[in-house]
């Protein structure tokens, strides 16, 4: 969780309204998820420490974010808007940064007049942003310039390490690109991100000034921005668009709370022009219905229209339900359930009442339940390890490296690393990548999983349900078909059921040395010797068998 600290008297002032502090500290807080650390009194102001409970909402870690929240919670609700002008200034992207950085957004914040507090808060937020939202700023890098030094149009490209050199921010003699990942302290920080990549990006513009190396530093001519500064250019740039985006407004939108007038900046990549920032509003849907039930609350139309207004919603009836157009930098509203939350929010968690249950009841596992511990049971009796993995994965690991072609899966919409952007859809990449992350262990390796998977479903609510399947494998310096299938036979003469083995093909495994495990006429699962290919994509040098059954199809069977 970001932790961030912020001046009690500048909140106040941007709320516009003085919010007693025991007041702020015990229930409003909680309107933008934010839990109280600490407080130190400085002089005639006090400064409060804060932990921001919620990682998807950038948008919250600075005093301007917090501020903007909370004029709605005091009355002044609904979509906030911002007005937008056309800068003149043009960023042109070079082809050389596909490879190590190859998309930026920008935008130009004019009139501002910055105090010591907006612009510890601005850089503060930077690092936040980049930190966390960012990972660390390999996904995204924010740079923030002034903008009177700047001559239109800008050039984001690559030079190479030792071609061009600059004053890096905090410095006083230029450093070539090579020296700075050297000797500065940001070099040595983040210059990991460039590892590997023969040029390293840089803006510049047209009289050839040097603005900065992304990741790692501004330089100390452009980049330094002071309390002095009028005007301000933003940058972000990194490998994902949507992101940059979220982060480009985040940051701007903050400088404009400020009292600085947003303007827009035409950004060229391969080609293709791109307006920054995107301020277009987004738009949801919630039924009254789903709240009440939800929350416990009986609350009416009108009410619930007043809670979304606070959370900064703009609300209108469409048939039985409601359409809620929201601000541009939320990415985290997915589910008409993430607005339900945002109202019983501004509802006032600390007003909820709870509700005992009419009838106590013991808890128990579902048969489902009961049956998997049977399963896990059986299976370590027969020499297995259990070993328990992820749900969430990515689609390399799904297909490419299991050599099957691509299926939909379901994928997270904000995913925040590409390892770990979709839900497993069965669990034999799952084994391998144990089994990979695992060759220093002693051989044989005889491991098994009883785990879910998921897959799509039109039919349910989230479009998505559940699969409880069981997986098995074995690796050793010599293992084949007939240890597997002997461990199958077993296996299932302890569950009393009888099987057949049809001969198949699975390019997961070795043709000839495949099956498909027939119980009933029903098809469970696959069983047969992993192929080289897929035992090489994983760094596998020991052969492997393996085997995957559908654990629900196989308890309505024993039923």
């Amino acid at each position: 969780m970001p932790k961030i600290e912020i001046s009690y008297k500048d909140l106040c002032a941007l709320v516009g309204k003085r919010i007693p502090l025991g007041e702020l500290k015990e229930n409003v807080l909680l309107q933008v998820k934010a839990e109280f650390e600490g407080a130190e009194k400085k002089g005639s102001d006090v400064r409060l420490r804060l932990s921001m409970a919620d990682t998807n909402r950038p948008d919250l870690w600075s005093t301007e974010g917090i501020a903007r929240v909370l004029r709605g919670h005091y009355g002044k609700g609904g979509m906030p808007r911002y007005t937008m002008k056309k800068s003149g200034v043009v960023v042109k992207t070079d082809l050389k940064v596909k490879k190590v950085r190859p998309y930026t957004v920008c935008a130009v914040v004019r009139g501002l007049k910055l105090t010591e507090e907006a612009l510890a808060q601005s850089i503060q937020l930077q690092e936040k942003v980049a930190g966390t939202f960012g990972r660390g700023r390999r996904d995204v890098a924010i740079g923030i310039y002034d903008l009177s030094r700047i001559k239109s149009p800008i050039y984001f490209t690559a030079a190479k390490p030792d071609a061009l050199s600059f004053v890096p921010l905090g410095f006083n003699d230029k450093l070539t690109l090579r020296e700075i990942l050297k000797q500065h302290q940001k070099g040595k920080e983040f210059g990991g991100l460039l590892a590997g990549a023969s040029e390293y990006p840089v803006f510049v513009d047209s009289d050839d000034s040097v603005l900065s190396m992304p990741p790692v530093i501004n330089s100390e001519h452009t980049g330094k921005v002071t309390t002095a500064t009028r005007d301000v250019f933003i940058e972000c740039s990194g490998f994902d668009l949507r992101r940059l985006k979220v982060a480009l407004n985040v940051v701007a939108l903050a400088l404009a709370d400020r009292g600085g007038q947003l303007e827009s900046v035409d950004v060229f990549i391969e080609g293709k022009k791109l307006v920054a920032p995107d301020l277009e509003p987004k738009e949801a849907f919630v039924t009254l219905g789903y709240v009440n039930e939800l929350s416990g609350l009986k609350l009416s139309a009108k009410e619930l229209t007043s809670l979304l207004k606070k959370q900064q919603y703009d609300v209108q009836p469409k048939g039985a339900s409601l359409r809620v157009t929201y601000v541009p930098y939320r990415q985290d509203i997915m589910h008409m359930r993430d607005v339900a939350e945002d109202a019983i929010i501004a509802y006032g968690l600390e007003n909820l009442e709870p509700i005992m249950p009419k009838m106590p009841t013991r808890g128990s596992l579902l048969p489902m339940g009961r049956f998997t511990h049977r399963l896990e049971e059986l299976l370590v009796g027969l020499g297995l390890q259990q070993f328990a993995s992820y749900t969430l994965t990515n689609k390399h690991f799904l297909f490419d490296r299991m050599r099957v072609s691509h299926a939909p899966v379901a994928e997270i919409a904000n995913a925040q690393s590409e390892n770990w952007s979709c839900f497993r859809s069965w669990l034999l990449p799952s084994a391998l990548e144990f089994l990979a992350a695992n060759r220093h262990v002693d051989y044989p390796q005889k491991i098994f999983e009883v785990g879910d998977a998921v897959v799509l479903d039109e039919s349910k609510d989230t479009k998505t349900r559940d699969v409880c399947k069981l997986v098995i494998a074995i690796t050793d310096t010599s293992v084949s078909y007939e240890h597997i299938a002997s461990l199958l036979d077993a296996f299932m003469k302890n569950l009393g059921l009888a099987y057949a083995l049809k001969r198949s093909q699975h390019n997961s495994y070795i043709e000839g040395r495949t099956a498909e495990i027939i119980v009933g006429g029903a098809s469970l699962g696959y069983i047969g010797e992993v192929h080289p290919e897929v035992l090489n994509n994983w760094g596998l040098e020991k052969p492997a068998v393996a085997m995957e059954i559908d654990a629900e199809k196989l308890f309505a069977l024993m039923k």
